[in-house]
């Protein structure tokens, strides 16, 4: 339950040093009004388990000055008509109208002076057409860490109905009407300083639950935390997150740092995200400091596995034919450096540099290497967003451009590289290519209705 009305604040409140983000999000108040529709109910529960202190004061009386006490407050069957949370430049702004609750108090008394009369009961409270506004403001601590602050919270009771319980409730009641005005006031206060309570204790304790990474694999994590203090203008909360892929095993920070990501402005749909080629780049960082970027390519793998066999090249690469006539070959994929995105208006460049070790298979199983490639993929990536069912679902789809290739080392003697080409031109689109759109899923996010 506090989970669904504080974990919108904390989901988007871990923050580090001020560094530019990989990735950047604008929630509009079209999300926030949303998110009042769907957490209206639980945003009612919260208030009905609010723990009211208990009230004591004086007041004058036909009997004289009487000393009071309201203890035990229950509030029950509490609904919420209308709720509104919207930004402005000052943070955020909850707001309640048209409340209505029940209470159950157990109250007593005892006169101030002489014969000291004193009585107890229970008294049953109704109120209505209630308002509650908090504002809410974010600091960062000087931890560098993020709290949640209520500011301030203002209340207005429109009406409250007493009914005394007790032996002597029906003489109570006839001046319940007088207790109630006083009762007001003093509940109401009372009542907004549960609820700044709770969004200063619960929200925060929330906000420190928080995970700021998550595990992709065994190999790495993503670091999604803010990197400053979210901004709020009118209608938008900005949040600039890290957006940056680590090394679990040996978390070394990369040296290239994110492209500036524009200012939000529109507000028409809920959510806005940007995203940078950092993300991919960071990704391409530590899986190829890893050695995860390598395969080995046997002709059983192939489409066309003739390729892959010394006879293919007699005609071409007579020295490859000479020294190993009608031998199987095997290739050993490298990335020798990270592989790199550059995202541009409505698709993207992703460039692999790899080093091709070119074997052949000998009778006993073993690969002499017969000669090195270094050679640079090109490639388009198309991005876009399209629904799936109820999810949207931000899609890939590489295409193959070129690949650069260069004889690095041989054990054969020099030939001419160019004639290799069409050879990497079939590695790429036969295998590489369809390999990598395969494992291009998308990422997925729930589409909430009028989004």
């Amino acid at each position: 339950m506090q989970k669904t009305i504080f974990g919108v604040f904390a989901a988007i409140l871990a923050v580090e040093s001020a560094v530019s983000p990989g990735f950047q999000m604008a929630l509009t108040d079209k999300a926030f009004e949303y998110f009042m529709q769907v957490s209206k109910p639980s945003l009612e529960r919260q208030l009905s388990s609010i723990q009211i202190p208990d009230i004591t004061g004086t007041t004058s009386t036909f009997i004289g000055t009487i000393a009071y006490k309201l203890t035990r407050m229950v509030l029950s069957k509490l609904q919420i008509p209308s709720a509104t949370l919207t930004t402005s430049s000052s943070g955020l702004h909850l707001q309640a109208s048209g409340i209505s609750a029940h209470a159950s108090i157990d109250w007593s008394y005892r006169q101030r002076n002489w014969p000291h009369i004193s009585d107890y009961g229970g008294v049953d409270v109704s109120t209505s057409r209630v308002t509650l506004a908090v504002h809410v403001i974010i600091k960062v601590n000087s931890s560098e860490q993020p709290t949640l602050s209520a500011q301030s919270c203002n209340h207005n009771i429109g009406t409250l109905d007493l009914r005394f319980r007790g032996k002597s409730s029906w003489f109570y009641n006839l001046f319940s009407r007088r207790f109630a005005g006083q009762l007001k006031d003093r509940l109401g206060n009372q009542i907004c300083q549960a609820a700044v309570s709770a969004i200063n204790t619960q929200g925060n304790d929330a906000l420190k639950s928080l995970p700021v990474t998550v595990t992709i694999d065994k190999v790495s994590k993503l670091d999604y935390r803010l990197v400053r203090a979210p901004k709020f203008t009118n209608g938008i909360l900005q949040t600039e997150h890290k957006g940056s892929f680590v090394s679990i095993a040996d978390p070394v920070e990369a040296s290239f740092t994110p492209s500036p990501i524009p200012q939000p402005t529109d507000t028409s749909r809920m959510l806005y995200i940007w995203l940078t080629d950092y993300i991919a780049n960071t990704a391409g960082f530590v899986y190829q400091r890893a050695g995860i970027l390598q395969a080995v390519i046997k002709p059983n793998m192939v489409i066309i596995s003739a390729v892959l066999n010394t006879a293919h090249f007699q005609s071409t690469i007579p020295e490859l034919y000479d020294k190993y006539p009608n031998h199987l070959m095997a290739l050993h994929l490298n990335a020798t450096q990270p592989p790199t995105l550059n995202i541009v208006p409505e698709n993207a460049k992703f460039t692999i540099p790899v080093k091709v070790l070119v074997s052949v298979m000998m009778p006993d199983g073993s690969l002499q290497v017969a000669f090195i490639l270094g050679m640079v993929v090109y490639t388009d990536v198309s991005l876009a967003v399209v629904t799936r069912g109820s999810n949207q679902v931000v899609t890939a789809n590489v295409t193959f451009l070129s690949a650069a290739i260069s004889l690095d080392a041989s054990n054969i003697g020099q030939f001419d590289v160019f004639i290799l080409q069409d050879v990497g031109n079939l590695l790429c689109t036969q295998l590489i290519i369809p390999v990598v759109n395969s494992e291009l899923f998308g990422f997925s996010t729930t589409k909430p209705p009028s989004f």
